[in-house]
């Protein structure tokens, strides 16, 4: 091996590498295991080179094809290999197959690149090359299915294509291209040409401000197995294929299959995205208006070209607001949402719902405090509803005519007394926007008076359920809420860079704590009384300032502060030196808030400083600076602070975010900001810190300096690492702190613990001892059934949740017979679920034994109610049971283990705790396979061997890998295949990942499937379509498309 110098490397530790490492015993190293998963790319990689370095020293032929054919010998002879024996190499003058002629062929000679079919290779413009017009179209005329991806089409790009195009619609090979009509650059009549081709589809994404497709793409797919793709830099246009130094790289399936896959996932996750909408060739004119608006950005008229549609993250909403209702009964339901996340798209898309099952015959009163709001919110309903003549105004000078559809300002239904006027019960779905203003006596008879069927209240700025605030007038529930990452993702917002910097100022003492919060008072001592340390920090955040935005004057910025008096120092400190600065604080009248904004706006000044007033309520999109410049307890407040600033606006490109970070007091929580910043619950925070935040929505940054990261890291480990010191601190404090009962649910969500964080250590009630707020337990079985516990945490079904209560509830009444008979069919699934082993490791005999001696662990079962209680009160499963042709007590979208799964088809039983380490099960007897998929293979999330085998398409579609000694022929394969003819039930079960916080992820259900499609053999690939849609959620997550 070469020298040994120190840096990053991938070595698989060969004999040659371990003598070389030997030599240097000075050199730190570092070793990692390999995954499972990985083993079988990374050894054949390693044996491919070393293969291919002695052939190369090899000169004589046949003496090369007898060592490929010695080693190729030895791997057949292993056990189970035989079917591998067929791949020696035959000795021939001429032994590279290169065509096999179509019958309709006069003769032979098929047109071909110039480029390797076999061999990857990169284009650059240069002269030495073949042009990529010429390979593309070669490539075109030998494929048996092509698939585009480019951001706009130049017709004069697309005439040096058309002699290929009119060959494969004369061949009838299917063609798919995805395009889009940002910034005007697609020429129509090309798309039109393409689209009406009978063997093309075309399907355009017609946002022309937030486009996320900026690839260029061609993959030629081939039924010999020699596919190939060009991803580069060439859209369809004459420049880009002929000329200029674009840069494409050409793929081949031989030898990087990897990248064609993944190719070949991202289109098919687009082409079944909603945010592409098929081409009509009969309506052209709504791609050409989308053309002309996106090239004229003045241009007025309807915006909509197509049927809208949610986007995930919306309909996640929705479906959420529909199992309040139909699963709880809850008709009073509140949404979480940021300003500029379509918070009022949402409510449309749910009214449209309500609308369309009452036959369009619902009333509907929208209300708002501002008639911008309501202007937008009626154009909204419109374009959605499809109807442009859809309800009416009641704001400033708009008077309505008729009152059916109304969207009116609070001040004109207060004025009017519209209740009143109309009564209670006339309107059946009333929305509130901005429902935080409903404690205001303005709002109150909407409350009061008004009896819709159903209340909506969209609030970007909710605070803690205490019972005083919007929350109670909705039952003390948040239905749902659209999260930041969310909305960074769709491109709602505008993205962020976050930066942390060290605060030289340390608040961990505990004079800066105060009844659960840091105490302004303390803070503003340090932040402003004490002369010498105020302008310490003032000269910090100068400094940061500058390092980070260098052209100050550009700016538009606020900066949160934790006193009236601490804000004004700031602004004045700030205005001393040469930024212009203001105070904007409560106590200003509405004249001198607008002035301020507007000066704000013109750039006379370009910081003001604040407390909470510009947390909401003001709309001020240009502003891109915030400095956080104090901490926030409040997740809710912090996020309203950090959303003035992510509102799009001309010009801007993101949002600079600089956080001062100090060292922070221990109970104070860091962790809950920045993983409200990160898709939810995916990754554990402190390595996101470590690793410096790789998986944050595109486009956004976070960036900790060397001291504050240290701090972050601190903060995080004094609250994870310390758990036995601080949970008990908490529970002691916690009545007194919230006003809220003390129970688990309340105890998790109030200080965001995961359960299995809590109950891998100790149980609930092991917890409330350590405080002292409740007896040692003594339970008999506590060591054992504490895992019951976290079984129980992941119970998400209703029905299974409510009847594992209803038998704890029997067996503290002594009743176990009742509660077996209770437990009725679900009895062994809830064996599994409380003892999690065979009967024998537990050590009893009977069903009867094992609900007796659960009733003798008193402090288990009320820990197991409590949890089941959360669970009910959070679940996202509504309680359905899929049509299947037999019974079995399984919940769609309700997690399971592998012994429930098996339990609740009878395979696994008081003898037996069924099959393991399998990747699908068999149930003869009900005719069905159980396929168990994971979605992440390994632990590392980006594995390109192993993350395209097992991924969702879409909510609807699935592909799924066979386990790879699996063939077609098998009596598996064959069941598998033909299993709608065999009379064979398929159900999937699938997981994001296999561990998560150290504990194994349970499986969710997904319900019975259907194949669309399969291909190759060990493994067997297929595509299956699901006859219930995945959760959002879960597609969100694990969907390998952008």
């Amino acid at each position: 091996m070469k020298h040994l110098v120190p840096g990053i490397y991938e070595a698989l530790l060969d004999e040659t590498l371990q003598e070389a490492l030997a030599q240097r015993p000075e050199l730190r190293r570092v070793f990692s295991k390999i995954d499972l998963e990985e083993q079988p790319a990374l050894y054949a990689a390693f044996v491919a080179r070393v293969l291919e370095q002695a052939l190369r020293e090899e000169t004589d032929p046949d003496q090369r094809l007898a060592l490929c054919n010695r080693i190729l010998g030895s791997v057949t002879a292993e056990p189970g290999k035989a079917h591998l024996g067929k791949r020696r190499l035959i000795p021939e003058s001429k032994p590279l197959l290169l065509e096999i002629t179509p019958p309709n062929y006069g003769q032979s000679g098929l047109p071909r690149p110039h480029t390797s079919l076999a061999e990857s290779s990169l284009f650059t413009g240069s002269p030495q090359e073949p042009q990529l017009a010429h390979e593309l179209l070669a490539e075109m005329r030998s494929a048996d299915g092509v698939d585009i991806l480019v951001s706009f089409i130049k017709w004069s790009g697309l005439r040096l294509l058309m002699p290929a195009f009119e060959d494969l619609r004369d061949r009838q090979v299917a063609v798919r291209l995805i395009t889009t009509s940002y910034m005007g650059a697609s020429d129509a009549p090309a798309v039109e040409w393409l689209a009406q081709l009978p063997n093309v589809q075309v399907r355009v994404s017609y946002d022309t401000e937030r486009t996320r497709l900026h690839a260029k793409a061609y993959h030629f797919r081939r039924q010999s197995g020699y596919s190939t793709a060009y991803i580069g830099s060439a859209n369809m246009s004459h420049a880009a294929i002929t000329s200029g130094l674009e840069w494409n790289l050409k793929v081949t399936a031989q030898d990087m299959p990897h990248v064609l896959e993944k190719f070949s996932v991202e289109f098919e996750t687009y082409w079944n995205s909603r945010e592409f909408v098929p081409f009509d060739p009969a309506r052209p004119e709504l791609f050409r208006r989308a053309l002309a608006r996106a090239r004229d950005k003045g241009a007025s008229g309807p915006a909509v070209f197509f049927d809208l549609r949610p986007h995930p993250f919306q309909e996640r909403i929705l479906e959420a607001l529909a199992r309040e209702r139909s699963a709880h009964d809850r008709w009073r339901n509140l949404v979480i949402a940021a300003t500029g996340t379509g918070k009022t798209v949402v409510a449309a898309f749910d009214f449209q719902r309500f609308f369309e099952e009452r036959q369009r015959q619902a009333r509907l009163l929208f209300v708002a405090h501002r008639q911008e709001i309501l202007q937008q919110a009626l154009g909204t309903f419109r374009n959605i509803l499809r109807d442009q003549n859809f309800g009416e105004l009641q704001v400033g000078p708009y008077e309505a005519t008729r009152l059916e559809h109304l969207f009116c300002s609070v001040g004109m239904l207060s004025n009017r007394r519209l209740w009143e006027q109309v009564g209670p019960d006339f309107y059946d779905y009333i929305i509130i926007d901005e429902a935080h203003h409903g404690t205001a006596g303005s709002y109150r008879p909407i409350f009061d008076h008004f009896s819709p069927q159903i209340l909506l209240g969209l609030t970007a700025t909710p605070e803690r359920m205490d019972g005083d605030n919007v929350a109670a007038d909705f039952g003390n529930r948040f239905a749902a809420e659209i999260r930041l990452p969310e909305a960074l993702e769709e491109k709602l917002l505008c993205p962020f860079h976050y930066f942390g910097i060290a605060d030289p100022i340390a608040i961990n003492g505990d004079q800066f704590w105060k009844s659960g919060k840091y105490d302004a008072a303390a803070l503003e001592n340090v932040y402003v009384l004490d002369a010498a340390r105020a302008r310490q920090r003032v000269e910090a955040i100068i400094t940061a300032l500058h390092r980070y935005e260098p052209e100050v004057a550009s700016l538009k910025g606020i900066g949160f502060c934790v006193t009236i008096r601490h804000a004004e120092f700031m602004a004045e400190q700030f205005s001393q030196r040469g930024i212009p600065s203001a105070l904007f604080v409560s106590g200003i009248d509405s004249d001198q808030c607008a002035d301020l904004l507007a000066r704000l706006k013109s750039g006379q000044l370009t910081f003001l400083f604040t407390v909470v007033k510009l947390s909401e309520g003001v709309d001020v999109p240009e502003i891109n600076t915030v400095l956080f410049l104090r901490p926030t307890e409040s997740l809710t407040v912090f996020l309203q602070q950090l959303g003035r600033g992510l509102r799009h606006a001309p010009e801007k490109d993101c949002l600079t975010v600089l956080d001062f970070v100090g060292q922070a007091h221990r109970r104070y929580r860091i962790d809950t900001k920045l993983k409200a910043l990160l898709p939810r619950h995916r990754f554990a925070i402190d390595k996101e810190v470590e690793q410096d935040f790789p998986h944050l929505p595109a486009g956004c940054a976070i960036q900790l300096d060397r001291l504050s990261r240290q701090y972050v890291l601190d903060n995080i480990r004094e609250n994870f690492g310390r758990l036995a010191v601080q949970v008990p601190d908490r529970l002691q404090t916690f009545t007194s702190e919230t006003g809220q009962e003390l129970t688990f649910g309340n105890f998790i969500r109030y200080h965001d613990y995961e359960p299995e964080v809590l109950l891998a250590k100790e149980s609930w009630s092991e917890w409330k001892a350590k405080a002292q707020l409740a007896p040692i337990p003594v339970d008999p079985d506590l060591a054992r059934l504490k895992k019951a516990l976290l079984r129980a945490a992941c119970i998400n079904g209703p029905q299974e949740a409510t009847l594992l209560r209803q038998v704890l509830a029997k067996l503290a009444a002594g009743q176990v017979t009742e509660a077996l008979a209770l437990a009725g069919t679900s009895a062994m699934l809830l064996y599994y679920r409380i003892w999690g082993e065979r009967a024998e490791k537990v050590g009893i005999t009977s069903l009867e034994e094992a609900f007796r001696r659960l009733a003798a662990n008193p402090t288990i079962c009320a820990d197991l109610d409590e949890i089941l209680a959360w669970s009910l009160d959070t679940t996202e499963v509504a309680g359905i049971a899929p049509e299947l042709p037999y019974r079995v007590p399984l919940e769609l979208h309700a997690q399971y283990g592998n012994k429930e799964i098996q339990a609740a088809f009878g395979r696994a039983n008081l003898e037996s705790a069924g099959q393991t380490g399998v990747g699908s099960f068999h149930f003869a007897e009900q005719k069905t396979y159980a396929l168990l998929v994971t979605f992440q293979k390994t632990e590392k999330e980006f594995s390109p061997s192993t993350m395209y085998a097992d991924y969702p398409i879409s909510r609807e579609l699935l592909h799924w890998e066979s386990q790879a000694n699996t063939a077609q022929h098998h009596t598996d394969g064959q069941n598998l295949i033909h299993h709608q003819e065999r009379g064979y039930t398929v159900l999937v079960f699938a997981r994001g990942q296999k561990k998560r916080n150290n504990v194994t992820v349970p499986f969710t259900y997904l319900g019975p499937v259907d194949m669309v499609s399969y291909e190759s053999d060990r493994p067997i690939k297929m595509i299956w379509r699901l006859r219930y849609a995945m959760p959002v959620e879960m597609f969100e997550d694990n969907r390998r498309g952008g």
